[in-house]
Parts: structure tokens; C-alpha cells; sequence
């Protein structure tokens, strides 16, 4: 199963204030749709409440700590680890948040589909810092519009072999 993040973040890593999205990009939300339509998302309690429904289209499997939680239309996993397990056996498992979930996981990301944001908006929610080299960056394009953004996709260079027909399947 292939792990990969899915995030918007401004200039300053800002990728949530008070539960939700600072900032207002149709083409991102598109994108995001386009991308996890059809897979596996994971994302944490709070993720999951700013949205406040699981995603048509995609299963949802949230990690929270909080026992005997229950989310109609998710799956409601205690750790990390058993999401994993849960997720089992998607081809692509799309981490899509929150800041915790992101730091934890990272270690784990084979693949990040990044929204880059120009713009630094007030926050308290960080997308952490990429360690220097672990991943490559294989396609981006930046667009122009109210607010500008770039589009990324990162890989972990362990995996060269599948790098073009990735590129080419998800452009």
C-alpha cells in the first residue's frame, strides 16, 4: 500500500486556524476530490470535525483516543498503526490530517501531493518540516489567481522505478 500525504499549507506551514482552512481555493479543493475519489483517507478526530462527514466516494478511517467513539461512515481506529491495519488493502492510503497525525506519519510518507500557498496566514495548525533530502521533487506548476499556488508532487527517492508512470497517471 502506498502512503501518501495530501495537504495545503501557506508560506508559513499554516495548514488550519480554529478547526478550519484560512484561505478559499476551489481549484485545491477540486484537486483534492480528483485525487482521493475512490481511495482510502486518514485523517485525525479534529480533520475529521472541520469536515464534519465522511467524503463521498472514499472511505474514511479516523484516529482518535477517545474510546468508543463512533463516526457513521467512518472507521474509527485508536492508533496509527491500526488504521494502517484497517486500511489494508488499499492501493493508496491518502493522509489528509491534522498537523499531529502529519508529524507522526511522516516517517511513513512515500509520496506528498502538495498545495503550496503565496501567502503567510495566522494559524495554529503546522504542516512539519520535510527532512533535507527525503523527498525529490517530481512535477509542480504554478498558477496565478486571487491567491497563488503551486501544485507538487514529492517522492521519496527509494522508489525511482515507478516515478514516470506515477507522473504521467496522476497529471
Amino acid at each position: 500500500m502506498l502512503i501518501s500525504f495530501i495537504v495545503a499549507m501557506a508560506r508559513n506551514r499554516v495548514i488550519g486556524r480554529n478547526g478550519q482552512l484560512p484561505w478559499q481555493v476551489p481549484e485545491d479543493l477540486q484537486r483534492f476530490k480528483r485525487l482521493t475519489m475512490g481511495h482510502c483517507l486518514l485523517m485525525g478526530r479534529k480533520t475529521y470535525q472541520s469536515i464534519g462527514r465522511p467524503l463521498p466516494g472514499r472511505r474514511t478511517i479516523v484516529v482518535s483516543r477517545q474510546a468508543g467513539l463512533r463516526l457513521p461512515g467512518c472507521t474509527v481506529a485508536n492508533t496509527l498503526r491500526q488504521a494502517l491495519t484497517l486500511a489494508e488493502p488499499a492501493e493508496e492510503l491518502f493522509i489528509c490530517g491534522g498537523a499531529e497525525v502529519f508529524r507522526q506519519t511522516l516517517a511513513w510518507a512515500e509520496r506528498i501531493y502538495l498545495t503550496e500557498l503565496n501567502l503567510a496566514v495566522a494559524g495554529d495548525s503546522f504542516f512539519p518540516e520535510l527532512p533535507e533530502g527525503a523527498f525529490q521533487v517530481l512535477w509542480q506548476e504554478d498558477f496565478r489567481a486571487e491567491i497563488d499556488y503551486r501544485f507538487s508532487i514529492l517522492q521519496r527517492p527509494e522508489n525511482p522505478l515507478a516515478l514516470t508512470q506515477m507522473v504521467k497517471d496522476k497529471l
